[in-house]
């Protein structure tokens, strides 16, 4: 059983550099907590994991539960752990839990980290469960940034989200759940939104996947939980990966950690979930990446740093030019065919400029006016 990870992070709490910090948005102050490893410096740009907690859960409940603190330090990356208001995330729930703007809130904290702390924009990760798990949905489906990857446990797809997902990135998704978690079921419900199933689905056909994945029975060393692990891969995604970790008769809580509170049902001890899904975030990052090498020759920016204009010289088909400051706040957008931009709305500072393609692969750019 998987219980000195999760005594370790409670002995150890006032050990970690965790740092609680208050972010005003939407009228509203929120709060975040976050640890970043011993082996941080200002040059290291370093991946990024948000954790959603669940429904009436808080930020240092699921960051006491879930011990990434120790993994982010064994593994240097930075972990965040934000509060939903009123203990609550925007999720487009079947059944409303909250209206607040989570996703604008969430991106806003991807953007303190990238100006405070220099972490990688083309890794940055999200996980939750429960309704974490479906606002982790929700931000692959929907957000301006992008996400390289999201892993969710015993969270899933509301209908909302479902009908409207039209990703803008290939972001590679791992998803948990028990097949008889009464709080989320795996068939679906409707309170609760469309099966495992459908959402694979989704996923699998806009990652253009195989559509049948090849399932393996994982390790059953626990035989008191009452339940079994099956691991289905997708295969062939376009530049991504697909997975599905299928705990049979597993309920809806944390796979790997012993808990009295937070969940209901068995809890299976076969695998340690935060462990299962730091290893399959790690690595992943936005096709952009490494667009920025292979068509450095493709498309010129120039002059930068910038006075007056910047000129974009591309020989490939160009969908769309976006600058966004380092809050993330769009401030140019367009999908013409003009490539001389004018700066003259811009203060000197730095930029961002995002160059999508019409085969949805996007380019990032630093630029700097002076």
């Amino acid at each position: 059983m998987k219980l000195i990870p999760f005594l370790f992070s409670l002995i150890c709490f006032n050990s970690f550099s965790q740092t609680v910090v208050p972010m005003s948005h939407d009228g509203l102050l929120r709060n975040f907590i976050y640890y970043k490893p011993s082996t941080w410096d200002a040059s290291q740009e370093l991946p990024l994991l948000i954790v959603l907690h669940g429904l009436t859960q808080t930020a240092v409940g699921i960051m006491e539960i879930t011990n990434f603190n120790t993994i982010a330090e064994e593994n240097n990356f930075i972990v965040c752990y934000p509060d939903g208001n009123n203990n609550a995330w925007n999720a487009n729930m079947n059944i409303s839990v909250s209206s607040t703007d989570d996703k604008g809130f969430i991106e806003k904290i991807t953007a303190y980290f990238r100006l405070n702390f220099n972490t990688n924009p083309q890794k940055q990760y999200l996980c939750g469960f429960s309704n974490g798990g479906f606002m982790s949905h929700k931000m692959a489906c929907e957000s301006d940034d992008c996400f390289a990857a999201i892993a969710t446990v015993s969270g899933n797809m509301s209908d909302t989200v479902f009908a409207n997902c039209n990703p803008k990135y290939l972001t590679s998704v791992l998803h948990m759940h028990g097949t008889t978690d009464a709080v989320v079921p795996y068939l679906g419900s409707i309170t609760t939104g469309v099966s495992v199933s459908q959402t694979m689905e989704k996923w699998q056909q806009f990652l253009g996947c195989n559509p049948n994945p090849s399932s393996v029975d994982l390790p059953n060393p626990s035989l008191l939980d009452l339940s079994t692990v099956s691991r289905e891969t997708y295969f062939n995604c376009t530049n991504s990966s697909l997975e599905l970790i299928k705990i049979a008769n597993g309920g809806h809580q944390w796979p790997g950690i012993s808990t009295f509170v937070g969940g209901v049902g068995n809890i299976n001890m076969d695998i340690y979930s935060p462990q299962v899904i730091w290893d399959f975030l790690n690595g992943k990052s936005c096709p952009n990446a490494d667009l920025n090498e292979l068509n450095s020759n493709q498309i010129n920016i120039s002059p930068n740093p910038f006075s007056n204009e910047i000129k974009i010289n591309s020989n490939i088909d160009i969908k769309s030019i976006t600058i966004k400051d380092l809050n993330n706040k769009t401030l140019y957008f367009n999908t013409q065919s003009e490539k001389n931009i004018s700066s003259d709305f811009l203060v000197s500072g730095v930029y961002f400029l995002y160059i999508e393609t019409t085969d949805k692969q996007l380019i990032i750019n630093k630029i700097i006016k002076y």
